[in-house]
């Protein structure tokens, strides 16, 4: 497997795309679709256990986009949310005022529409109509958009992501955020134009191979190479690691901890970007700092 910088938000901020979705006629389904392997039995993402003062949770890395034929997923996964009685996940998306979201964080500068448009120029005269759609938006939307046009034939889709799928089992269940719309809309928008220039031309040419090494990690579970594709995609970009990844990890362990601690829940089932629980600084590591015991689950033993 090569590792790639292609496709940036595979496993981060994802929610708000399948919000957008719903809430503006102008934008398509916003999510990066990463390949067409059918779902097989062995797949077995990365799941862990976690045990701090007498509490239990469990954490479970996603993508924000699937299949019906994904789930039910592995049945130690399965088992555990079912046991639970509250789901944790990175932002509500139920929650927030969307189009004043897109009117604060979503438009594009004049300052950088020529960099933009020179950037899409030879994909766009075979996509206009999408092109014409999202060209009020900043190229971090526009970029998600147009790798949505090229995966969306594969058949995938926002509705069918993991969070969705918990969320929408959800039942009876507390629904807890670990962050929020508005933050994500904000840290993202956040983003140098140079930055976001180059999100836009990665998902202009992102390979088929790239995003289909993605999912096959996924579903191996395997963290090294999620790490190593995470790493690499974000190629001279510190603010890719450090504002995307590393200072999130930080922020959503410190809420993970502050839910055990409270003990309001028996037990929670956490879901977040699979880039969260893998590499450095990741969620996994920073518990066990705080003084969490964290277990790695398999079908098998957890």
């Amino acid at each position: 497997m090569q590792a790639t910088r292609k496709s940036r938000f595979n496993f981060n901020i994802s929610l708000i795309y399948r919000q957008l979705h719903r809430n503006t006629k102008q934008l398509f389904t916003l999510l990066l679709c990463l390949s067409a392997l059918p779902a097989v039995a062995v797949d077995s993402p990365i799941f862990y256990k976690i045990e701090y003062q007498q509490q239990r949770a469990y954490l479970l890395g996603s993508i924000h986009i699937g299949q019906a034929n994904f789930y039910p997923l592995a049945q130690h996964i399965e088992s555990a949310f079912n046991q639970s009685d509250a789901l944790a996940v990175e932002a509500d998306i139920t929650q927030g005022n969307m189009a004043a979201l897109l009117q604060q964080y979503g438009g594009l500068s004049p300052d950088i529409a020529a960099d933009v448009d020179h950037t899409r120029k030879e994909y766009c005269q075979r996509n206009q109509a999408m092109c014409q759609a999202i060209a009020p938006y900043a190229p971090w939307l526009q970029s998600t958009q147009i790798s949505v046009n090229r995966f969306a034939a594969l058949g995938y889709s926002a509705e069918q992501g993991v969070d969705a799928y918990f969320t929408a089992n959800i039942k009876d269940k507390a629904l807890i955020e670990l962050e929020s719309i508005e933050f994500q809309f904000e840290l993202i928008s956040s983003f140098s134009d140079a930055t976001q220039i180059q999100m836009l031309d990665d998902a202009i040419n992102a390979s088929d191979a790239e995003m289909l090494d993605l999912i096959h990690a996924w579903r191996q579970g395997d963290a090294k190479a999620l790490a190593q594709i995470m790493e690499a995609q974000a190629g001279e970009s510190d603010e890719f690691l450090e504002k995307l990844l590393w200072q999130r990890n930080h922020s959503m362990t410190h809420k993970i901890i502050e839910l055990l601690q409270n003990k309001a829940q028996k037990q929670l089932f956490i879901v977040v970007g699979a880039g969260h629980i893998v590499g450095q600084q990741a969620i996994p590591d920073l518990l066990k700092q705080q003084g969490a015991t964290v277990t790695r689950c398999t079908l098998f033993q957890c």
